[in-house]
């Protein structure tokens, strides 16, 4: 998946579970949402394709395990307890989503790190952050690369869809 996809796909899912009466009060913020969907990759991407791309070649690292999502849900929580704020929980949340949506279950490796061993499977190496992004982006928009094209259409679908119904209740509101 890619950016509008990790988002999109993100905050869809995020509104479907707060329809679940158990998830209600869960906060579905864009700017938050967003945060928290691309926070693996913000980690992962300068370090593991930029500046340590020599030795890690691979842009799933650290922010793709489950120890970090669990570190991102203490942080959380700590916060909340604090702030009395909610609205923070939706991080580790959409962190969690970028995970399963990245299907990390198919990188054992790295989805359990540091239980399976400590070094990370390697990537394709690149030659820096520009490379990396410019072979994402051409393989991402390709028929070939199907899971990833889908992924990105799906998310520009729902960030349209709730774009047009936030642009409705609002002029709803204005009347």
């Amino acid at each position: 998946m890619f950016i509008i996809g990790h988002i999109g796909v993100t905050l869809g899912i995020l509104i479907i579970l707060k329809k679940h009466p158990f998830f209600s009060k869960l906060y579905t913020g864009l700017p938050m949402v967003a945060f928290g969907a691309m926070l693996p990759d913000i980690i992962d991407k300068p370090i593991g394709e930029g500046i340590f791309a020599d030795y890690f070649s691979n842009g799933r690292i650290y922010g793709h395990t489950l120890l970090f999502c669990l570190l991102v849900l203490m942080a959380a929580v700590y916060y909340y307890k604090r702030k009395d704020d909610n609205r923070i929980l939706v991080i580790p949340a959409a962190t969690f989503l970028h995970l399963v949506e990245d299907r990390m279950w198919t990188a054992p490796q790295t989805l359990f790190w540091p239980l399976m061993g400590w070094q990370f499977p390697q990537g394709y190496s690149s030659s820096g952050l520009l490379d990396y992004f410019l072979r994402i982006l051409r393989n991402t928009y390709t028929l070939e690369s199907s899971y990833s094209f889908l992924s990105e259409i799906l998310g520009v679908l729902i960030l349209a869809f709730i774009g047009m119904r936030y642009l409705q209740q609002r002029s709803k509101q204005k009347q």
